[in-house]
């Protein structure tokens, strides 16, 4: 065992209930808050995973279940606020548009089809605003008429740090990934170096050294009050192992305050770097 895989693996446990426990990082217990008014302060933002759609907010109740196709979608137990999940609708009956909707609010989200399908993968956008640690989501699909009946997924929320600046990447396996965040100042941060001067941290390394822990998430972010450094930022992930899955899909969230959610997709293989500073791919280099 090399001395980098035993510094991993002593980072794996005891550095993720630190994370936990931190003031300012993860929140298990928010305080629920009074009924919301629109479903956007839970899914920010709905589209297909090539891109080529993105779903309309409709300014209404969610339609009532009918006779249209009856569908599946996969969903993780947790998801991360500010974070993207993946997940595919499928129905055996052809469908040309899909409806996302929380209960309790007055508006729901659209995706309308080019054309009718019996399976599309889609990204969803946890929102910033996540104003609960649970909420229940209900996933339905049919033609122009009419949609079949819901599909009702109770899901929990991992409330990471949220700022001016918040990236993720989220992940569909055990293996070990990691985010790696240039700022300004030339500071990386990452699972061995988590806080930058600049006041940026990372908040959750999940899965450090292949010790499956659940989220499948990791988070940098600057919180709100600080002076957030401008300049270019150089975002990458790195395939640190693949703790024997044959690959990993995983999305890559950027959130900039004041502007949408920025979401990049893609696959990793081969059994893993191991490696630290300056590993990874570049995902985005963006401007602050």
């Amino acid at each position: 065992m090399t001395g980098t895989t035993i510094r991993r693996l002593a980072r794996s446990a005891p550095a993720l209930l630190l994370a936990l426990l931190s003031f300012g990082c993860i929140d298990w217990k928010r305080a629920t808050a009074n009924p919301e008014e629109s479903v956007r302060r839970y899914i920010a933002l709905v589209q297909t995973r090539d891109g080529t759609r993105t779903a309309v907010l409709n300014a209404s109740a969610a339609p009532v279940a009918g006779t249209g196709a009856a569908v599946s979608a996969v969903l993780p137990s947790q998801v991360l606020r500010g974070g993207t999940v993946e997940t595919t609708v499928t129905s055996v009956t052809p469908f040309s548009r899909v409806v996302f909707s929380v209960p309790g609010n007055n508006d729901y989200w659209e995706l309308t089809l080019a054309s009718p399908v019996t399976s599309v993968t889609v990204l969803l956008v946890i929102s910033v605003e996540m104003p609960r640690t649970t909420f229940n989501l209900q996933i339905a699909a049919g033609g122009t008429s009419s949609i079949g009946q819901y599909q009702s997924s109770n899901l929990g929320v991992i409330f990471v740090g949220t700022g001016e600046i918040q990236t993720n990447v989220t992940w569909d396996t055990k293996a070990d990934v990691d985010l790696h965040l240039i700022d300004p100042s030339g500071t990386e941060i990452y699972y061995a170096s988590r806080n930058s001067h600049t006041g940026g941290q990372l908040d959750l390394d999940s899965n450090a050294g292949c010790g499956t822990d659940g989220p499948r998430a990791e988070n940098i972010f600057w919180r709100d009050g600080l002076v957030v450094p401008h300049g270019e930022y150089i975002l990458r992930v790195d395939y640190w192992s693949s703790c024997g899955v044959p690959q990993t899909n995983y999305a890559v969230t950027i959130n900039l305050r004041g502007l949408p959610p920025k979401i990049f997709t893609g696959t990793l293989d081969g059994r893993g770097s191991g490696a630290g500073a300056g590993a990874g791919k570049t995902i985005a280099i963006f401007q602050y």
